[in-house]
């Protein structure tokens, strides 16, 4: 059994951010990796990009809002603002030999077990003990068609990696939020007929919180296309999708029935990357895990940290890398102050990772909207 402190699960920027901390404060740690660095960013659609713009402001205080290390920028790597996934995938591997973080990749996590002192991680390359375990295996691997009957007729936007190359017309898509309008974009402007389904406002702006509302990068686009004559609306919620020999119906919660000849889209979101430890997770009402607030401690299991877009706090969303990095040094902090590092160290860690933007402890920060 190979031994470390601290196991880091998942090599995209969770993973690779955190370690980078790890790394700082001079911890034995390790990050398992079940395919490449940044493997669900090469396994994007190949047209789309970050909607959140990077810039290279780290001069004047500012990390680049899609960096995962200090000093680094995508922006200035790249020279682009909204860079593609096999881009930002090469971001990810540039910091990564930069930084020296330990990753080994082609490592499979098959189930953790929970022990008195830490532990047990069994993988595909034999098995692994941690007194601290950092789950950051991300979403993009498990998509969700959730709450709709004969699912099973339907294909999830994340599989449509060339939307260019796509055969025939006439496309619904269900949901309307950042990937859905990207694929509606995508299509119409190769000249396929799309109705887009979804139960809110496409253009709602009642929050300035770009995780419930769409970020100003997609809506330009949602604009271009909005009076396309190849571009149809319809508000509601879908129920259910029956397979026909006239194709797909698609039935909606207010009676309405759509009809496409094509298999029917969900872009329906995603999920964290469960499977080896569900049995160790408590949820929430709305499908997330729960987590202690001090630390991202996975409700009821000490020394086991979550990290990444999964991380909810009330009302809390941290799904952008902005968000998310800004929680990279509380947990960092934690496993510090209890392997008893000296307390002047910690406070210098603190402050460098305050600094950087990534390490924010107070959440009340978060309730602000922008007000005009």
């Amino acid at each position: 059994m190979t031994i470390y402190n601290t196991i880091v699960v998942g090599s995209g920027p969770a993973g690779i951010g955190v370690a980078s901390l790890l790394s700082q404060a001079g911890n034995d740690y390790i990050v398992l990796e079940k395919k490449q660095i940044g493997s669900s960013f090469i396994d994007w659609p190949k047209n789309m990009e970050m909607i959140t713009p990077s810039f290279p402001s780290n001069a004047f205080g500012q990390m680049d809002l899609n960096s995962i290390c200090e000093g680094t920028s995508p922006a200035f790597s790249f020279n682009k603002e909204h860079l593609l996934g096999d881009e930002y995938a090469e971001y990810l591997e540039l910091v990564s030999n930069y930084f020296q973080i330990n990753i080994q990749p082609g490592t499979e996590v098959i189930k953790v077990n929970k022990q008195s002192k830490g532990w047990v991680i069994e993988t595909n390359r034999g098995d692994y003990f941690a007194k601290y375990l950092i789950w950051a295996a991300g979403e993009f691997q498990n998509p969700q068609i959730k709450n709709i009957k004969g699912a099973e007729h339907c294909i999830h936007s994340s599989y449509i990696r060339y939307p260019e190359r796509v055969d025939g017309d006439g496309f619904a898509i269900i949901g309307g939020y950042e990937s859905g309008i990207q694929l509606a974009y995508d299509l119409v402007s190769n000249q396929k007929n799309v109705t887009l389904i979804d139960p809110n406002e496409i253009d709602d702006t009642s929050t300035s919180d770009p995780s419930q509302v769409l970020s100003p990068h997609t809506f330009k686009k949602y604009k271009q296309i909005q009076n396309s004559p190849l571009y149809n609306e319809v508000k509601g919620e879908v129920n259910s999708v029956i397979k026909k020999e006239d194709g797909y119906h698609l039935e909606l919660e207010n009676e309405q029935v759509i009809q496409t000849e094509r298999i029917p889209i969900c872009a329906t979101g995603f999920s964290l990357v469960d499977q080896p430890i569900r049995e160790l997770i408590s949820y929430r009402e709305d499908g997330s895990p729960k987590l202690t607030e001090t630390a991202d401690e996975f409700f009821g299991h000490e020394n086991f940290y979550l990290t990444g877009p999964t991380v909810r706090h009330d009302n809390h969303i941290f799904c952008f890398i902005y968000k998310f990095r800004q929680r990279f040094g509380v947990i960092v902090e934690d496993i510090l102050k209890k392997e008893k590092v000296d307390e002047e160290q910690i406070a210098t860690c603190v402050e460098r990772w305050r600094s950087n933007g990534m390490y924010l402890s107070d959440l009340s920060c978060c309730d602000e909207e922008c007000v005009c």
